[in-house]
């Protein structure tokens, strides 16, 4: 039986080597943003005779309303390389245009190609047509430097590159590996690490900094990346949910069959509620006071010390719509003030946020629901549909892709149905939870 099981794998892995050699050879080799900023421009000045050396080097693209990139970069060389091409301008236009036509880069057939020296500089300008296009109001989609098929990698070179809009508008999203301003996103080098330009970057531009400029920009991205980004979401999501799903109705089945024991409610009432002091711990530790991330998290954890004490404390002020009000109502005005207080760029990581600490905090009423025959389907839908919520907002997924982001889930979905099973305990009991008697008086005894 050993035998058949160790055949077996054999096959199956020389069965999937053909395709992974295929998926192999079918990635292109890698390509620089900037041909002209580097290693590819001093190889090609050397087989022309040029012993150059780029001492420092920047790019700048600046992209028009007609969707036309104006490309210039401004590349300081050596003394002698310098001297060589001030005496020799044709012999720079050569190694240019050479650079452009034998080596591989992002920009394969630039328009308008010019180069000139200034001091020890040298100035490089071409034009790169139909890197944007219009999007959703008045944005302006750039898609040149994204890629569907994510096989294709880019890295800069230069020492910074940045990406500009037409003039007066603003950058509306915030690209995956840069440093982003109110009109610019760039890409540097640090010395350390090769800078990259992730396959799903897109850019948007708009005259509007604010959320509905913000609203219209990644409306753009996901119209004009709709079947990837469901397809992404679908890798990433659909295991987390269909956990969280067998989850719910484990947890429910079990309660149905587990009687309260004397005690249960301040029990669990205080499970809880150190759960969430041991939470708002973590936070403290780890620095955790500003930006709309903390904000959602610190709510969090004040939501489950508030459930706790007045589990303890006052459980008779509880009611199913209470409840209710109680999970959705903080978190949500919390998201509101943070979408409006915070920088643009902040608010589409604050639905994810939402959706992780909401998801668990509904088991409460979900749970006093179940107990009372109230209607509880909607709030198991929203628990289990949290993985989709917490997804959307950062489609399209680059990085290491949707597998990455389920497997992220899975480990936040097993937290999640542990703490959920609890907190649903909790409401389980309050809802069976009844005013203790008053104690007879020493006449009523007597008689």
């Amino acid at each position: 039986m050993k035998s058949r099981s160790a055949v077996l794998a054999f096959l199956l892995v020389v069965a999937m080597l053909p395709a992974a050699t295929t998926a192999t050879m079918g990635s292109p080799p890698p390509q620089t943003a900037c041909i002209v900023c580097g290693t590819e421009f001093e190889y090609v000045a050397d087989a022309a005779g040029v012993n150059l050396t780029v001492e420092s080097s920047e790019m700048h693209v600046r992209i028009d309303d007609d969707g036309v990139g104006h490309w210039t970069a401004r590349v300081t060389v050596d003394d002698a390389a310098a001297t060589t091409f001030r005496e020799n301008p044709d012999l720079l236009d050569t190694v240019v245009r050479q650079t452009f036509e034998e080596r591989r880069g992002l920009v394969d057939d630039p328009h308008d190609l010019d180069s000139r020296l200034v001091g020890e500089t040298v100035v490089v300008t071409f034009t790169v047509p139909e890197m944007a296009s219009d999007g959703v109001g008045d944005v302006l989609l750039v898609d040149y430097f994204n890629d569907p098929t994510g096989t294709r990698h880019v890295y800069v070179e230069a020492d910074r590159f940045v990406v500009t809009g037409p003039e007066g508008s603003a950058l509306l999203n915030d690209p995956p590996g840069t440093t982003t301003n109110e009109t610019a996103a760039m890409w540097s080098d640090d010395g350390q690490y090769i800078s990259t330009i992730d396959s799903q970057t897109y850019l948007t531009f708009g005259p509007d900094g604010g959320l509905t400029g913000t609203a219209a920009a990644y409306a753009s991205i996901a119209v004009d990346s709709g079947p990837n980004l469901l397809s992404d979401l679908a890798w990433a999501a659909f295991v987390p949910t269909l956990m969280l799903v067998n989850g719910i109705l484990l947890i429910q089945y079990v309660n149905r069959r587990v009687g309260d024991s004397r005690g249960s409610r301040r029990r669990f009432g205080t499970v809880v509620g150190a759960l969430g002091i041991i939470w708002s711990l973590c936070l403290v530790a780890l620095r955790m006071f500003s930006g709309g991330i903390s904000v959602m998290a610190w709510v969090f954890g004040l939501q489950l010390v508030g459930f706790g004490l007045v589990a303890v404390k006052r459980p008779g002020l509880i009611d199913f719509r209470r409840l209710v009000a109680a999970a959705v109502g903080p978190p949500v005005v919390a998201a509101v003030g943070v979408s409006v207080v915070t920088a643009p760029s902040v608010p589409w990581n604050v639905p994810s946020a939402l959706a992780l600490g909401t998801a668990i905090v509904l088991f409460l009423p979900l749970g006093y629901g179940a107990r009372r025959d109230t209607e509880t389907r909607p709030l198991a839908l929203a628990i289990a549909s949290s993985p989709v919520v917490f997804t959307i907002p950062a489609l399209p997924l680059g990085g290491w892709g949707p597998g990455f982001m389920a497997l992220l889930l899975v480990v936040w979905g097993c937290l999640a149905l542990a703490t959920g099973a609890l907190v649903y305990r909790l409401g389980w009991t309050l809802a069976g939870w009844v005013p203790d008697e008053t104690p007879p008086t020493d006449d009523a005894t007597s008689a």
